[in-house]
């Protein structure tokens, strides 16, 4: 770019402009053009429509779609998301040495309402159910997303998370979400998941969360959230992410949204549906 005499322009809450790779401050911008070995000089923006570091994918979402973009660029003719989900998961858990699991590359990468099943290996399964389910077409009527308005960062939260005293409390209530979750996922399999179904396994799976919650500032604005929440007419709901803040999604009737919303102010909610697009070139 030599009007503006620097090699990489990169605009995101910062606008960076610097002659090397390694000047870079953006993490994942610096580790992929790195791992990639760009000598080319490049400009890249990047827009977003909700905070960072709020439980909703948003770091593994934005180094997969520069890890997508820089594929393209590359000359790469189409897109797998498997390749680009193992590619992000690489770059976040070896490069960059965040404490992250591998289900939110998974889901972003993929799309979809997935059963996702993990091995031990971090190989994964996916079983993908369309609108042509009943159940996903009432999730995608119900859900609401709430903004705590609490950031943090996930891989603060999980070491947090492994520095708790691993108390035989804190095992049972480990092993009750993992129960809920296994007994939604394969009632779902099998088609006998109500919603009904599906509202109990998730209070149950809360008042184990809610428990495991670690003790911060912050957890008794996320209980008291959540019980507001339920008051207000939500089914169900669950804190996303790590937890620590972020986001929730509630599941709420349709009829009962508009007065939802008008009692969780001053939360920002946001009514929001299933995306069966992952990671794809939009032009």
């Amino acid at each position: 770019m030599p009007y503006f005499g620097v090699k990489y322009r990169i605009s995101w809450s910062h606008i960076e402009e610097v002659s090397s790779l390694e000047e870079i401050r953006h993490p994942s911008v610096r580790a992929c053009l790195l791992e990639y070995g760009l000598e080319d000089g490049l400009e890249i923006h990047t827009v977003g429509e909700l905070p960072a570091r709020s439980g909703l994918g948003s770091s593994s979402s934005f180094t997969a779609a520069l890890l997508a973009a820089l594929s393209l660029y590359n000359g790469s003719k189409t897109l797998d998301p498997a390749v680009i989900a193992k590619e992000t998961i690489r770059i976040e858990q070896d490069v960059l040495k965040e404490t992250v699991g591998i289900q939110d590359q998974i889901q972003v990468c993929h799309g979809g309402f997935n059963v996702t099943k993990i091995f031990p290996d971090s190989s994964y399964s996916l079983v993908t159910l369309g609108d042509t389910s009943s159940f996903v077409r009432q999730i995608n009527r119900s859900l609401v997303l709430v903004y705590s308005g609490i950031v943090r960062h996930s891989s603060e939260v999980h070491m947090a998370s492994f520095l708790q005293t691993e108390s035989k409390g804190r095992k049972n209530n480990l092993e009750g979400i993992r129960s809920c979750a296994e007994e939604f996922s394969s009632r779902l399999l099998n088609h006998s998941i109500s919603f009904k179904d599906f509202a109990q396994l998730l209070n149950e799976s809360w008042a184990y969360k809610a428990s495991n919650l670690p003790r911060t500032p912050a957890t008794p604005t996320l209980l008291s959230i959540y019980d507001q929440a339920i008051d207000a007419g939500a089914s169900c709901g669950k804190l996303l992410g790590a937890g620590g803040g972020g986001f929730f999604a509630f599941f709420v009737q349709p009829e009962l949204q508009a007065e939802f919303s008008r009692k969780m102010s001053p939360y920002i909610s946001i009514n929001a549906k299933v995306s069966n697009s992952g990671v794809h070139q939009v032009v």
